[in-house]
C-alpha cells in the first residue's frame, strides 16, 4: 500500500529516522522493503529482465496533498516509487522574457522589426515563456494551483506491507505534516544525521561555478 504526504518531517526526522519511528518505536506499520517489489505508477513490479506486472499499485494520497493540488495525475508516467520511505523534493523555475507589451518580442527584435520608434510609446511587460517542459509540469497540477514563481516541492511517501488501521495512519500524518514529535527520544541516536536531518548553515557563497538558479521546466 503507498501513502503519499504533503511536505517532509517537520519534526527533523529523515528518510531512515521516519522509518524507524513506524517499524521499531511506534510499531505503527511494516514497510516494504523486498528489492523484488518495486512500486511504479503503471503498477507493482517484480524487477528483471521481463519486469513482471504483480498487481496494481494501491495507494492513498493525504488531504494535505489534495489541497496543494497534488493528486495521483501529478505524478508523470514510469514514476517509481521504489520501496519503504522516500523523502522527495524537486525545483521549479518558470522561465520569463522582457517584450514590448501586446508582443513576444523583445526590444531589440521589435525595433529590428520595425525600424524606429519612440521609447514613450512602447510598453514592456514580463512574458513568461511556456517551455513544453513547463506544460508538462504544470498539468500535472490541477488548475490554477501550481505556483507561477521558483518553488520547492515536498513531498513524502511510504510503502507498506499490509493497508493501515486509521490511528496508525493519522499518527504518520502528524509526525510528517503537523511536525508531531516523535515518542521515546531516548531511543534515537544522538550521532548527527542517524535519524535526524543535519542542520547546515548556508555559508552566503556559492563553490566554484555553482549556481543559485533553478532549473528551468
Amino acid at each position: 500500500m503507498l501513502y503519499i504526504f504533503a511536505g517532509f518531517p517537520k519534526n527533523g526526522l529523515h528518510a531512515g529516522g521516519l522509518q524507524f519511528a513506524i517499524e521499531e518505536v511506534e510499531e505503527l506499520a511494516i514497510l516494504e522493503h523486498d528489492p523484488a517489489v518495486q512500486y511504479r505508477k503503471e503498477g507493482v513490479f517484480a524487477p528483471g529482465a521481463h519486469e513482471e506486472l504483480l498487481y496494481p499499485v494501491e495507494y492513498h494520497i493525504s488531504d494535505g496533498c489534495l489541497r496543494d493540488g497534488i493528486t495521483w495525475d501529478w505524478f508523470p508516467e514510469n514514476w517509481g516509487f521504489g520501496n519503504g520511505v522516500t523523502v522527495h523534493k524537486t525545483f521549479a523555475s518558470p522561465d520569463y522574457k522582457t517584450v514590448v507589451h501586446g508582443t513576444d518580442l523583445s526590444l531589440d527584435q521589435f525595433l529590428t522589426r520595425y525600424g524606429t520608434t519612440r521609447l514613450a510609446d512602447l510598453e514592456l511587460e514580463r512574458l513568461h515563456i511556456r517551455h513544453e517542459g513547463w506544460e508538462q509540469y504544470e498539468a500535472r497540477w490541477l488548475p490554477g494551483t501550481c505556483p507561477q514563481e521558483n518553488h520547492i516541492v515536498h513531498i513524502t511517501w511510504l510503502i507498506t506491507t499490509h493497508k493501515l488501521p486509521a490511528f496508525a495512519y493519522n499518527r504518520i500524518r502528524d509526525l510528517i505534516e503537523c511536525g508531531a514529535a516523535p515518542k521515546d527520544l531516548s531511543r534515537y541516536s544522538t550521532e548527527p544525521g542517524r535519524h535526524f536531518s543535519e542542520i547546515r548553515k548556508w555559508s552566503g557563497s556559492h563553490p566554484t561555478g555553482a549556481s543559485n538558479a533553478f532549473p528551468q521546466l
